[in-house]
């Protein structure tokens, strides 16, 4: 197998969304804003960003993410998104965008992520890939909530 890599393009936004689609079916999300935002927040404002997986210039997989202060540990990644075509896991092309991701951001001293109690495939790939379960709570409040 023959796996590149390389920053999303806009021409990847179909393969992007329909992987929202899926992975938001399997952490049991149907809020997602994502498809209304994608042009603006990954491909103008690049408040986020991708790294595409791809075979034979087939997309194959991708990793979205943004970046994360923490005081404790300093400049991190937390990770939005990971999708990899069903026929493509357990393949290690997970491993492969992460060690891709480490590699491009190497100022980053941590990566983060949050998994849907549902997402019985995510969780196990991060497990595989020796991420740690935090003891931490997590709370969110969307923005311009006033009390």
């Amino acid at each position: 197998m023959n796996v590149n890599f390389r920053e999303v393009e806009f021409r990847d936004k179909e393969f992007i969304l329909n992987a929202n689609k899926e992975i938001n079916l399997l952490s049991g999300l149907n809020d997602s804003t994502f498809d209304h935002n994608i042009d603006k927040d990954l491909f103008e404002d690049k408040i986020c960003k991708a790294i595409l997986a791809e075979e034979n210039k087939i997309p194959i997989g991708f990793v979205l993410y943004s970046y994360i202060y923490w005081a404790n540990c300093g400049k991190g990644i937390y990770l939005s998104q990971v999708y990899v075509k069903e026929e493509y896991r357990n393949k290690g092309i997970f491993k492969m965008l992460l060690y891709e991701l480490e590699s491009k951001e190497k100022d980053c001293k941590f990566i983060t992520d949050f998994v849907g109690n549902e997402n019985v495939t995510m969780l196990n790939s991060m497990k595989k890939l020796d991420f740690k379960l935090s003891e931490l709570n997590i709370f969110y409040r969307k923005a311009n909530n006033h009390v």
